[in-house]
């Protein structure tokens, strides 16, 4: 059985149809009341709140949330982000909706969820979201499973530490397939950690038929935020980040004027697996 030539990277970044009952019946109802910033400092006083995965009251939306760090998906019509709050400054982060990720399969870009429509990209109005439509040559969004993070390393000391628990959380993933693609799959994995602002995303492209495709390229996260150091005083557009594990780590491609694509390690430390398929 051949499979998809390429790679499979893990990146630390720092998430067609509606949910199905049965999937409602192992997430709780997200409870607008937790929707507030800490009162202390984090690193001083660690949250209360755990790691967990909601559902909102009318079943359109999937929420992230461990008291640090909030993340929301829209389901219906594609799965794609509209919320993405930084809880300790209360600061929402995110300005436009953008497919989840990119992939260039047989030399072909192929968006993976993602809805269209919005043509103001420098704010995010909720009423515009019912609004927006998919494509019909994107990766769509089928289902989602939630289980505990799995430990990649079954660490035992032998030393004294302050620390000998295995990090704890909740782990989402995403699945999606392709009117034209048929024969493959794609999982859009998100991993909320207890006590730490840090969401891990990381992709798996599965090809389980006999047809050979080539897997070009990958970009895992594409966002629209406005940057940290910009008082956005002028400007009409969110800049588009985009975490493409294909660039080298010293590279910072400028590509607009108001859009550039960076490389993770402009954003924050990275960790990457890869597996040949």
């Amino acid at each position: 059985m051949q499979k998809i030539t390429g790679f499979l990277f893990t990146c630390i970044i720092g998430v067609i149809s509606t949910v199905s009952s049965a999937q409602n019946n192992t997430v709780p109802v997200w409870d607008a009341s937790m929707n507030k910033m800490p009162s202390e400092d984090w690193l001083v006083k660690p949250v209360n709140a755990h790691a967990q995965i909601f559902h909102s009251t009318d079943n359109k939306d999937i929420i992230l949330y461990n008291g640090l760090v909030k993340r929301v998906f829209r389901l219906s019509p594609n799965l794609v982000c509209i919320d993405y709050t930084n809880m300790i400054n209360g600061r929402q982060m995110l300005r436009a909706v953008t497919p989840e990720a990119r992939l260039t399969i047989n030399n072909k870009k192929y968006n993976v969820g993602g809805l269209y429509g919005q043509k103001e990209r420098a704010y995010l109005l909720p009423e515009w979201l019912d609004k927006f439509k998919a494509s019909d040559s994107d990766f769509h969004y089928v289902s989602y499973t939630v289980t505990d993070i799995p430990p990649y390393i079954h660490w035992q000391t032998k030393t004294w530490a302050s620390n000998t628990q295995q990090p704890k959380g909740k782990m989402i993933s995403f699945l999606y397939r392709s009117t034209v693609l048929k024969e493959l799959v794609v999982k859009v994995n998100y991993e909320l950690y207890d006590g730490l602002p840090l969401i891990v995303k990381w992709i798996q492209v599965i090809n389980p038929g006999n047809a050979v495709c080539k897997l070009n390229r990958v970009v895992s996260e594409l966002l629209a935020t406005v940057e940290e150091e910009s008082s956005v005083i002028g400007t009409g557009d969110a800049d588009e980040t985009q975490r493409d594990d294909n660039k080298p780590l010293n590279s910072f491609p400028k590509v607009s004027k108001h859009h550039r694509a960076f490389t993770l390690k402009q954003i924050m430390p990275l960790t990457m697996r890869c597996v040949m398929y």
